[in-house]
């Protein structure tokens, strides 16, 4: 009976935050956010800081924010005000990736790209990786500290290192630092060390190319 009563009352509380975001035309972090402020030097339409120390915000305009142009709207940073997401108003690169006005990047802890969303396809190292058209939540691609290419999803099958890996929507590829493959969804049989593996499977690999169990 607890759990049912429990149950409910986060359904209630969900049910009346819709209502809440739909009657003020505000998204959920924003109701009780300060509006109109300047924070560290930043112009914020709308700011809140979490419990935690970590802040967002929507920027009143697009504003250049360690190195980063970021556009107008909306925008997070760490306890530590190092960004922690943004959008892009103009193309940028930075650790020899290329990205376009409009890329979702979500920086890692030096500062350098650790995931970008893609409003479009894009050839990133020799592999065409999947863009999204619905905003930051779409299709991931990921980047070691380095810059290489870590992780991203295709449109079309992709062959890497004699391995054909299929454009899962679910499944990403996954490469080691060095390039070569680390993980994939098969999109037809392949024999690896004698081994057979059918179409379909997901497969890991060492950075020798060895499977692994």
């Amino acid at each position: 009976m607890q759990r049912i009563q429990y149950a409910l009352r986060i359904a209630t509380a969900a049910s009346l935050l819709v209502i809440l975001t739909y009657a003020t035309g505000c998204a959920p972090w924003q109701i009780g956010a300060e509006h109109d402020v300047v924070k560290n030097g930043i112009a914020f339409k709308d700011f809140r800081e979490n419990k935690d120390g970590s802040k967002i915000g929507n920027l009143a305009k697009d504003t250049e924010i360690d190195g980063w142009p970021c556009k107008q709207g909306f925008i997070a940073f760490h306890a530590d005000w190092k960004l922690d997401e943004l959008q892009l108003s103009k193309d940028h690169e930075r650790n020899g990736i290329f990205m376009p006005a409009g890329t979702w990047v979500f920086p890692d802890k030096n500062g350098n790209p650790g995931v970008c969303i893609f409003q479009r396809d894009i050839e990133i190292q020799g592999y065409l990786c999947r863009g999204s058209g619905s905003g930051k939540q779409g299709f991931m691609t990921s980047f070691y500290a380095s810059g290489k290419l870590k992780q991203f999803f295709s449109r079309d099958p992709v062959t890497v290192n004699g391995v054909v890996c299929d454009d899962s929507l679910f499944h990403g590829i996954s490469l080691h630092e060095n390039g070569s493959l680390k993980q994939c969804k098969l999109n037809s049989q392949v024999d690896i060390g004698g081994v057979s593996y059918r179409s379909g499977s997901i497969i890991c690999l060492d950075e020798s190319g060895k499977v692994l169990e």
